[in-house]
Parts: structure tokens; C-alpha cells; sequence
């Protein structure tokens, strides 16, 4: 795996043609397409909904998975502090998770995509999980 696999953006964007700010709530994406291709395939064989049930049942993986989405929030607390934001970019970078995910602490938790988590585990150290580390030894 090489560090151009993995690209990290900033939690806002401004669209210079609209002019307006975009919250962006995913901070890291995959930009190797075989490595897209794979992991899709994963997802073919219904890994998220395996990975949904099985964090939900489990409450220690639900809770290490809920506190990944909100060491999130406070990264992007850190980066917008300071700056002036438009209120629905302050609001969708505080009150939703890793992806944009909502009611990322309630049951049934919600994965997503598997793409996400495997970008977030090799995109920085403090968002190792094993969703990432199952793709990663599966693909």
C-alpha cells in the first residue's frame, strides 16, 4: 500500500463557482481503483450488513465504533475553531459522524460502506479498526 492510495481532505471545502462552503464529513478516500474494485467486492458478498449485525450485538465493538465517530468530531472542532462557517456547515460536522453517518451512536449501527472504514484505517493511525484491517487481510 502506498500513501498516494490514500488522499485526506479538509472537513470544509468553498465551492468558488457557487460560492458557498461544503461540509465534507469523509476525510479520507481511497484513490487506488484496484484496491476500490476489491474491497467493492467484499461488499458484493454482503460484508456490511455482516459487519452492522455484528457490531451491534457486540456492545464493545459498538461503543470502540462510536468513539471513532466522535474522536472525528473533534477533529473537525480543532480544524473550524476560529474560522467563521456558515451554521449547516457547523451543524453537519458536529452532529454526524465518520461519512456523514447519523445516529452514529444509536442500534442498529450503520456501517456504511466498507471503503470508508478501510480509508479511515489507513489514512491515520488514531482510526485503525477492524473493519479496515478485515478488508484489508480479506482482499
Amino acid at each position: 500500500m502506498k500513501s498516494t492510495d490514500i488522499v485526506e481532505n479538509p472537513p470544509v471545502i468553498y465551492d468558488e463557482k457557487k460560492r458557498i462552503y461544503i461540509p465534507q464529513p469523509t476525510r479520507f478516500w481511497i484513490l487506488n481503483k484496484d484496491l476500490r474494485s476489491k474491497i467493492s467486492k467484499l461488499e458484493e458478498k454482503s460484508w456490511i450488513k455482516k459487519w452492522e449485525e455484528k457490531i451491534t450485538e457486540d456492545e464493545k465493538l459498538f461503543k470502540f465504533f462510536v468513539n471513532l465517530h466522535k474522536k472525528e468530531i473533534e477533529k473537525r472542532k480543532k480544524f473550524i475553531k476560529g474560522k467563521k462557517y456558515p451554521d449547516y456547515v457547523v451543524k453537519k460536522l458536529l452532529s454526524t459522524g465518520i461519512g456523514g453517518i447519523q445516529d452514529f451512536d444509536k442500534k442498529p449501527f450503520k456501517v456504511k460502506c466498507l471503503h470508508l472504514w478501510t480509508a479511515y484505517h489507513l489514512g491515520d493511525e488514531d482510526f485503525k479498526n477492524p473493519i479496515g484491517q478485515f478488508v484489508l487481510d480479506n482482499i
